[in-house]
Formats: structure tokens, C-alpha cells, sequence
């Protein structure tokens, strides 16, 4: 086992996902969905994740700790099982802020590739969006992440 995986994997196989992992892991399949993480997806899945109330009282570590567990689900089972376990663990009230910030962050890079697209309606049927509501937040994210 490398440094790398000693860091970023072998964290999965702690049990059910938590709230705050499950949101992350969202977000993290979201960035990681058409086969690589660009930094300012990464920017803005930590931004999205830190100004959030879910996370304000996870220490520094508890929220490393939450990022890896995902990263080493993502890295070792790939998207498709990261979003089955994230969606299956998120509590319904987190689904349309999820959705919507899976949204910003495949947006962030100014392309949305087909990987991407095929992600958020994945997504968006895991969590019973319906899709006008889908297509409203998708519409105000496309004039968000503008210009």
C-alpha cells in the first residue's frame, strides 16, 4: 500500500455512510464523473462543503476523515457505486441541496461533458427530483457559474 492509499483509501469499509459523508461523496462524484477532478471543481466542492450548518461542528479532522472515507469508496468502486452508497445514505431534506451542488460543481469548469450530463441525471433520478424542478436549478446554475 502506497502513501497515497494509506491517506486517501482502505476508509470505505467503516459501515453506513453518515450525513455529512453522503453529501460529500455527492459532490466528490460529481467532480470525479468524467474521469478527472479539475481544481476548481475541487474548489468548489470545498467551498460548497465548509460554508455549510451539516459540517460546522466536525473538527478538522472528523471532516478529513469524512473526505477520505468517500475518496477511498470513489477510488476503489468507482463513481457508480459512490453515488449508490451516497444517495442511499442522504437524508431526503439534503437531496435538493445536494443535487444543486453537484449541478455548480460539474459547471464550475464553463463544460458540461457528456459523463457529466449522464451523472446528474443519475443523480437527479436517485433522489426522486422531478425534473422541471431539476431543469430550474440546472438553468440557474448554467446563469450562476456565467461570465
Amino acid at each position: 500500500m502506497g502513501l497515497f492509499d494509506s491517506l486517501f483509501g482502505g476508509m470505505e469499509g467503516s459501515g453506513k455512510l453518515s450525513p455529512q459523508e453522503s453529501f460529500a461523496g455527492i459532490l466528490l462524484g460529481a467532480s470525479a464523473c468524467d474521469g478527472h477532478i479539475a481544481d476548481d471543481e475541487v474548489q468548489s466542492l470545498f467551498t460548497a462543503l465548509l460554508r455549510m450548518k451539516l459540517y460546522q461542528r466536525l473538527n478538522e479532522r472528523q471532516f478529513q476523515q469524512a473526505i477520505q472515507k468517500v475518496h477511498g469508496l470513489l477510488k476503489k468502486k468507482g463513481v457508480d457505486v459512490l453515488l449508490d452508497a451516497c444517495t442511499a445514505t442522504l437524508p431526503p431534506e439534503l437531496a435538493k441541496s445536494a443535487f444543486t451542488n453537484a449541478c455548480d460543481i460539474v459547471m464550475a469548469d464553463g463544460v458540461v461533458e457528456d459523463d457529466e450530463k449522464q451523472f446528474i441525471e443519475k443523480l437527479r433520478a436517485k433522489l426522486k427530483i422531478e425534473p422541471e424542478t431539476a431543469k430550474t436549478i440546472a438553468r440557474v446554475m448554467v446563469i450562476k457559474n456565467k461570465g
